[in-house]
């Protein structure tokens, strides 16, 4: 019987850079989302090793001034092989040298599953507007903390964290894309895209909770008691949103 890897052992390998996805794993729809965007410069904070940067710099044929901030010092050094350049502190700890070093900012910003890990991502959000170019755009990334998977271990007295995913271990600040667009909105964010990441083949969950919610007053009447006006389904189903922001 396989004994169930604890938390404790979980942040060991983290910090050894070993977890599953640290060495390959590229959020495909900030990818995208990127390359449309067309940046000549671009920055993306947490870069890891650099796989998200390699994979916009192969989008846009290289054409574009590509810097990473990253605080795993290992992971940075990895970084620079694809990078312009790499700093390898906290995001705070680089906005100094990135304003003196990219006077005109930059044209695209990622944060791609990012802000969760940070204590303040409130002020991460501030600090990037002011390292934007005069077109420049945050791209945000973030877990849904509504999806059916969180809310079913709630309701089971579960919170188990694990080595990756909606309950990754490291994460410290949760959302759900109403909280986000709360803070992107203190932040004076307008959002101008939203890109909803959700499961394979969503639709037969939908239904079922649908057909479930219309035809049952125990389940209404118990929603009640939750106090839950209204279900926004999509929601159930939905892994991530990647957002596109501009400051106001």
């Amino acid at each position: 019987m396989n004994k169930k890897l604890s938390p404790y052992g979980m942040l060991r390998i983290h910090e050894s850079g070993d977890a599953p996805y640290q060495a390959h794993f590229v959020p495909e729809d900030v990818r995208k989302v990127c390359v449309e965007l067309a940046p000549s410069t671009y920055l993306d904070v947490g870069c890891n090793r650099g796989q998200l940067i390699a994979a916009v710099k192969k989008g846009l044929n290289n054409h574009a001034v590509c810097v990473g901030v990253e605080m795993n010092t290992v992971a940075a050094k990895d970084a620079e092989q694809v990078c312009d350049r790499v700093y390898p502190c906290t995001f705070d700890a680089a906005i100094g040298g990135l304003k003196a070093d990219y006077p005109g900012g930059f044209d695209v910003i990622s944060f791609a599953d990012v802000l969760e890990h940070m204590y303040d991502p409130w002020e991460a959000m501030v600090l990037a507007k002011d390292l934007l170019s005069g077109r420049g755009k945050c791209v945000f990334q973030i877990p849904n903390m509504g999806h059916r998977s969180i809310i079913g271990g709630l309701l089971s007295n579960r919170f188990d964290y694990e080595l990756m995913g909606l309950l990754d271990v490291t994460h410290i600040r949760f959302f759900t894309p109403g909280s986000f667009e709360d803070a992107c909105q203190q932040a004076e964010y307008k959002i101008i895209r939203k890109v909803p990441i959700m499961e394979e083949n969503p639709q037969p969950v939908l239904s079922a909770f649908s057909t479930l919610i219309a035809g049952s007053e125990d389940v209404k009447n118990f929603l009640r008691i939750l106090g839950v006006a209204q279900i926004n389904l999509p929601l159930l189903a939905m892994w991530q949103i990647c957002y596109v922001c501009e400051p106001l």
